[in-house]
C-alpha cells in the first residue's frame, strides 16, 4: 500500500516513524493509516535570525516566544544579514524543501526569513504544501518598507567596503598577497592568456 520495501518499513518500525505491532507469530502488522496521516501533517519549524553576534538577546527573546507557542516546534537560528544567502539554518530549511519535505515555517517578522525574497520562500514552502506563518505583521507604510529596504543594501556595501579597506591594510602590511582589481580578479593574473590559449610561438 505504502510502496516501501520491507526493509525500509522494519527501520521505519524500529525508528519509531510507523506504529506497529506482532501478532501470535511475532510477524510485524503495521499501522499504515496512522502512518499517513501523520505523514499529512507538515512539520513546524520556527525560524530565528540576527545580524551579529551583538544581538543575541533579541535572539533568545525570539526563540523564547517560539518554545512558548510551538513547544513541539523545531527552532532553526541564525546569525547572518537578511541579505545573506548562504545562512546555514536557512540552507538547511531550503535543502529540506528541495527534496519536497512538509513545512510549516514560523518567523516572528518578515525580514528575519529573508530581506528580499521572502515570497521565493514562501513560494517553496507552499508548493510542498506548507506554510509561512509571520507573527508580527508590520504595520510600516510601503515608502517606510523601501526605506529599510535601502539602508539595508547600503549597509551591506558598506561592511564590504570597510572589509576591502582591512585587506588593502593587510597587502601593504604583506606585499605577497593578490592586489585585488576592479574587476575583483587577482592582479597577478591580469594579461595572462587564458589557459589552453597560449599563442604558439
Amino acid at each position: 500500500m505504502l510502496g516501501l520495501h520491507p526493509q525500509t518499513l522494519r527501520r521505519y518500525a524500529n525508528e519509531g516513524k510507523i506504529p506497529h505491532y506482532r501478532n501470535s507469530a511475532g510477524q510485524r502488522l503495521y499501522d499504515v493509516d496512522a502512518y499517513l496521516r501523520g505523514a499529512s501533517r507538515p512539520n513546524i519549524v520556527c525560524y530565528c535570525r540576527v545580524s551579529s553576534a551583538q544581538q543575541r538577546g533579541d535572539l533568545q527573546r525570539q526563540v523564547a516566544q517560539m518554545r512558548e507557542l510551538y513547544p513541539d516546534a523545531e527552532i532553526v537560528t541564525d546569525v547572518a544579514g537578511g541579505l545573506n544567502w548562504q545562512r546555514k539554518g536557512l540552507l538547511s530549511i531550503l535543502e529540506r524543501l528541495h527534496r519536497g519535505d512538509k513545512l510549516d515555517v514560523v518567523v516572528a517578522h518578515r525580514d528575519r526569513l529573508a530581506r528580499f525574497g521572502f515570497e521565493l520562500i514562501e513560494w517553496l514552502v507552499v508548493q510542498n504544501g506548507g506554510a509561512v506563518l509571520v507573527l508580527n505583521q508590520s504595520d510600516a507604510s510601503p515608502e517606510s518598507e523601501l526605506t529599510e529596504d535601502l539602508l539595508a543594501i547600503l549597509h551591506t556595501f558598506s561592511c564590504r567596503m570597510h572589509g576591502l579597506r582591512r585587506y588593502r591594510a593587510a597587502i601593504a602590511q604583506d606585499p605577497g598577497l593578490p592586489e585585488p582589481t576592479a574587476e575583483g580578479h587577482d592582479s597577478n593574473l591580469a594579461g595572462r592568456e587564458p589557459m589552453g590559449l597560449q599563442p604558439d610561438g
